[in-house]
C-alpha cells in the first residue's frame, strides 16, 4: 500500500467541468513533486459552492489500484 499527500485548491468554477463529467483524470503533484493521476469522480464529494481545497491523501495498493481519497483538512 502507498500514500501520496498533496494540496488542492480550484474555484467551482474550474471544477465544474470535473463535476459535469467532461474531465475524467485530474492531475496532482505530491509532496515530493511526483505527478499522479486520479479519476476525477474520487473530488466530486468533496466539492462545496467555494471550489475544491485542502489537503489530500491518496491511497493505492501497491500495483497502483485506487483505495481511497481522503481531505486531512
Amino acid at each position: 500500500m502507498n500514500k501520496y499527500y498533496f494540496n488542492m485548491a480550484l474555484s467551482y468554477e474550474r471544477f465544474l467541468p470535473v463535476y459535469q463529467g467532461q474531465v475524467k483524470t485530474l492531475q496532482v503533484t505530491d509532496d515530493f513533486k511526483r505527478r499522479i493521476d486520479i479519476p476525477a469522480e474520487h473530488f466530486r464529494q468533496f466539492l462545496t459552492r467555494d471550489g475544491l481545497s485542502g489537503r489530500f491523501e491518496l491511497t493505492v495498493q501497491n500495483d497502483g489500484k485506487f483505495i481511497s481519497l481522503n481531505r486531512i483538512y
